[in-house]
């Protein structure tokens, strides 16, 4: 994986950098007994808090607090993506003055006013994870900090990934959450890239349920029968699409290319297979775990985080399987 030092670098840093974690059980219960504050994190997330990859997310934060025994988390979202929800949970956590708010930025233009409020007004600091404000930094909503992917440069990759493979007659690309303006740029980096290489694309509105978003991606390659690169969306709905697909008589892996974004036990199994070309990785649980730290080394001693830390994309095929397998299995990736 052409990242995987990235990854191995932060957690040496997070051990070196963070003593706490490293205390031992009668030491760390003495650090409590000191303790004269409690710092309370939000950590809000659009994309549904029950999906997996959200789960990972959440594991790498709660970790992070674990390590840090005068540290609250509080990871919370919708339980399925709906931004009008996500605001409601944002301005709810925005509420409770928390000491410092990890948030993704899913609708930068949307969400401008009520994080400016925040920053300025009631002074709560803001790291943006997983999806951010891509307008020029002198426009943008002035948090102190970005840990995820380039949602435009994650859909290039997937492009291009798919490029070096098959040349495709024609490709659409599964939009699961409408509104959601890091998938939108995605989208874009996708299209754009085949479209610069004269292979016409299609953005499908496919919905955040995977069975039916797998049935609309279906009617769309029926009623488009040149179309040989599928990207299904989230893997839930990957994993919805293939067996239905299939059961229609279009082979994955023959008749249809399919490129896959994040990991899943399943999404290995295809990729083993034959079915799912790659997959792109963009450490989840990074974007959890170093916020928390992040934030805390802010709040607590100052430190100014660097404003940008990317977390992927990193290309899994079937060379990197065996050793993911059980990182996946434990919910760490």
């Amino acid at each position: 994986m052409n990242f995987k030092s990235l990854g191995l670098t932060v957690l040496v840093l997070s051990m070196l950098i963070f003593p706490l974690a490293a205390l031992g059980e009668g030491d760390k219960g003495e650090a409590e007994t000191t303790i004269a504050k409690q710092y309370v994190f939000y950590q809000v997330v659009h994309g549904g808090i029950a999906h997996p990859f959200w789960k990972v997310v959440e594991r790498g934060a709660k970790e992070a607090a674990a390590q840090l025994p005068d540290v609250k988390v509080i990871y919370t979202g919708p339980d399925v993506y709906n931004y009008e929800d996500f605001m409601a949970i944002v301005d709810s956590a925005i509420a409770a003055k928390p000491d410092g708010l990890i948030v993704t930025i899913t609708s930068p233009q949307g969400m401008d006013e009520t994080l400016r409020r925040a920053i300025g007004q009631l002074n709560i600091p803001v790291i943006a994870i997983n999806a951010k404000d891509s307008r020029p930094e002198d426009e943008r909503i002035p948090y102190i900090s970005y840990i995820g992917e380039s949602s435009y440069d994650v859909g290039v990759a997937l492009a291009k990934e798919s490029l070096k493979r098959n040349r495709p007659k024609r490709a659409v690309f599964g939009h699961h959450a409408p509104g959601s303006i890091p998938i939108e740029e995605r989208a874009a980096g996708f299209s754009d890239t085949l479209k610069a290489a004269g292979i016409p694309v299609d953005v499908l509105d496919i919905g955040p349920d995977p069975v039916e978003g797998a049935s609309i991606l279906l009617d769309y390659l029926k009623a488009n029968p040149t179309t040989d690169l599928v990207y299904p969306a989230s893997t839930p709905h990957i994993e919805a699409f293939i067996p239905l697909a299939e059961g229609e008589g279009f082979a994955a892996g023959k008749d249809i290319m399919i490129p896959s974004i994040d990991i899943s036990p399943k999404i290995l199994e295809y990729i083993v297979n034959g079915k799912v070309m790659f997959t792109l990785d963009q450490q989840q649980y990074l974007q959890g775990y170093v916020s928390v730290h992040l934030m805390y080394l802010h709040v607590k001693y100052g430190h100014t985080p660097p404003p940008l830390f990317p977390t992927g994309p990193g290309v899994i095929t079937k060379d990197e399987v065996a050793e993911l397998k059980r990182l996946v299995g434990e919910g760490l990736r």
